[in-house]
């Protein structure tokens, strides 16, 4: 009986043993974080990943797939040992470039050293030994990717100068806050990052926010439709204040933005153009500036058209035909809308509906109805944004207007064009623009909003009614299946590509009945597609060139 005792007493000494060895196991382990953990650690990696665009999935603390390849993503354009696994210099690097206080615990804690923001627009944070550079002044140019970027953009918005939402990719807007700020310093105003100017950036870092040299609010000054940032939020703040806007203050130029902006611009007899230049700024900031309430509402001008038509306005949506809707196209022609003159309210006649309403302020839903046609008549007006359109001479572009302008049954074959993805169409894109989708196969067509923009587009249904024509196409059902479709470039330019209607992950349109977004994929090289994208990516681009040799009887390498 004794002995028996001995060997249980022996046994319980043993599991003891295993139990503490276990638990200095969990210790040692607690230095990071892999693959099935969960908890709030996790969360705050996945939300790190996701404020630098490294997609991690679905934000819920589990450490999943998706924040697996998100992270091996992160580690491989920063130099890191790409094993998936958040260890010390994983976390080190990637909560000092997202600003996130890093709560993992690591074996030795990181020396994070973020700078909390004394006001809204220093939302962006610097290296975590406190510089913005850490003594590299390289010089970084326009078209430039990677996270030397973020940290410049990081720089520009926590001295003020609007650069947007910090991505890592040296765009228009980040060139025009180098701009702004070489100018404010005396220096070469090239829009290139040189080591002048990242070293003044880096003596400006820790100048008391009374002395720092402050964004120029010149003619060069001006916020617009698609912009992000704090800059933006204050512009809401005021316009909020007063009672021009009603939306949330969330830093998103959007269409609530933008038609708030055209109401207090026509109050105040600015140019209605939606676009908050030097002068609406200084109106919005000026003690005489009205409130909605107060402000006297503008005549609206009136062309013969409108006034001939003002008192029987009729709803307007496709397959409508008759005079009225020549006139309507003549006046979208007029304003640079691509859309042909036909008198029939086509799938192109709705695009540019849907592109005007946007740019108006105005309910994006692709029928003219009596306010879409009373401000498209008007004066004020505002017209397309012809910058975006898609690279090539002036004679092309005004012929790709003209041809593309889309019948019932969608553009015809010689209209399409096959597009390389990194070259052609990336370049000229940015998110918040919308592109047409048109099905050769069902004849159904719908709008989607680029959401993100990475090696091939996030795009999400604009409206409700662009994710049932979507899902008709595919069936009635939500697939992964994917299939060619001929896609309409914000420039006018139809080209090739390949989508599918399943919903995952994030979307930002709240009321589309599409939870998430889907995936919009364009020609890419095989070679790069089969390192990069092995699966998915693969099987999109065999799509694109199935289709695109049925169509031509090319074969594309």
């Amino acid at each position: 009986m004794r002995s028996g005792i001995r060997v249980l007493a022996g046994i319980w000494v043993l599991l003891l043993a295993l139990c503490t060895a276990s638990g200095a196991f969990a210790r040692t382990k607690a230095g990071s974080l892999e693959y099935g953990d969960k908890g709030d650690d996790v969360l705050r990696l996945q939300q790190a990943l996701e404020t630098l665009g490294y997609q991690p999935g679905k934000v819920d603390g589990t450490f999943g797939a998706y924040t697996e390849n998100a992270l091996r993503r992160f580690q491989k354009a920063n130099g890191l040992s790409v094993d998936g696994i958040a260890g010390a210099k994983t976390v080190e690097l990637l909560y000092a470039l997202s600003g996130q206080t890093a709560a993992v615990t690591v074996t030795q804690p990181v020396q994070t050293a973020v700078p909390q923001p004394a006001q809204e627009s220093q939302s962006a944070v610097t290296r975590s030994d406190g510089s913005f550079f850490g003594g590299n002044y390289a010089s970084m140019y326009p078209g430039q990717t990677g996270t030397r970027v973020v940290l410049l953009q990081n720089a520009l918005n926590l001295l003020g100068y609007n650069c947007g939402m910090a991505d890592g990719t040296y765009g228009d807007q980040t060139v025009q806050a180098v701009k702004a700020f070489q100018k404010a310093n005396s220096l070469t105003e090239d829009g290139i990052a040189g080591k002048k100017t990242l070293k003044k950036m880096e003596n400006l870092r820790n100048t008391p926010a009374a002395a720092a040299v402050q964004p120029v609010q010149s003619s060069d000054t001006s916020l617009s439709s698609g912009m992000s940032g704090s800059a933006v939020s204050s512009l809401q703040q005021k316009l909020k204040d007063l009672g021009y806007y009603t939306g949330t203050v969330d830093g998103v130029y959007g269409s609530g933005t933008l038609s708030a902006v055209i109401a207090f611009q026509a109050s105040h007899g600015l140019t209605a153009d939606g676009v908050a230049g030097s002068r609406t700024l200084s109106a919005l900031a000026s003690a005489n500036a009205v409130t909605a309430q107060t402000a006297v509402q503008p005549v609206v001008v009136q062309t013969a058209v409108q006034t001939a038509q003002a008192a029987s306005y009729r709803n307007l949506k496709l397959n409508a035909t008759g005079a009225d809707v020549t006139n309507l196209q003549t006046a979208l022609l007029r304003l640079s809308y691509p859309v042909a003159v036909t008198g029939t309210y086509d799938a192109a006649t709705r695009t540019a509906v849907r592109s005007f309403q946007q740019r108006n302020g105005l309910t994006v839903d692709g029928v003219a109805g009596r306010l879409t046609q009373t401000r498209l008549f008007s004066s004020g007006a505002v017209a397309a944004d012809t910058s975006k359109a898609s690279a090539g001479s002036t004679t092309e572009s005004t012929s790709v207007r003209t041809e593309t302008a889309v019948t019932a049954t969608g553009p015809s074959g010689s209209q399409i064009r096959l597009l390389h993805w990194f070259n052609d169409i990336k370049p000229s894109l940015k998110s918040g623009q919308n592109l047409l989708v048109y099905d050769p196969q069902t004849k159904i067509s719908w709008t989607l909003r680029i959401y993100s923009l990475g090696r091939h587009a996030d795009c999400e249904p604009l409206t409700a009614e662009d994710t049932a024509n979507m899902v008709k196409a595919f069936g009635g059902v939500n697939t992964w299946n994917q299939k060619a479709v001929y896609v309409q470039l914000p420039g006018g330019t139809w080209t090739l590509g390949s989508t599918h209607d399943m919903p995952h992950l994030s979307g930002s349109i709240k009321d589309n009945n599409f939870n998430g977004h889907l995936c919009v994929h364009f020609l890419r090289d095989m070679d790069e597609c089969q390192k990069n994208d092995p699966k998915y990516g693969v099987a999109n681009q065999n799509t694109i060139r199935s289709a695109w040799k049925a169509l031509t009887g090319q074969d594309v390498e």
